[in-house]
């Protein structure tokens, strides 16, 4: 559903950077495309530059095939770089991403 397809891009945006799709086919795919979108010059901000995006994620799951939901979710650079969990008793644990060991 596409419930599930803004779920799923909401969650790929969480997968560190340095952390290819464990699909190889994915993995060559989310490659190809940042590579592609990067040569459009479109840049930060759309104001021109070598790079437009930092990286490409996609997610897959199975649907009916009358359906083909598909979702795109954007996010700044910025509110990706770092997390913290504090636990119950006071202590904090800092990481860059919710997957780190």
């Amino acid at each position: 559903t596409s419930d599930l397809a803004v779920s799923m891009a909401k969650e790929a945006l969480l997968r560190p950077l340095d952390l290819p799709n464990v699909e190889p086919q994915l993995a060559a795919l989310e490659e190809e495309l940042a590579e592609a979108i990067n040569m459009t010059g479109i840049g930060p901000m759309g104001l021109g530059g070598d790079t437009t995006v930092l990286g490409v994620r996609i997610s897959t799951a199975y649907c009916h095939t009358a359906s083909l939901p598909v979702a795109v979710n954007l996010q700044c650079w910025a509110a990706r770089r770092a997390t913290a969990r504090i636990y119950p008793d006071g202590r904090v644990r800092f990481g860059r991403s919710p997957f780190d060991p």
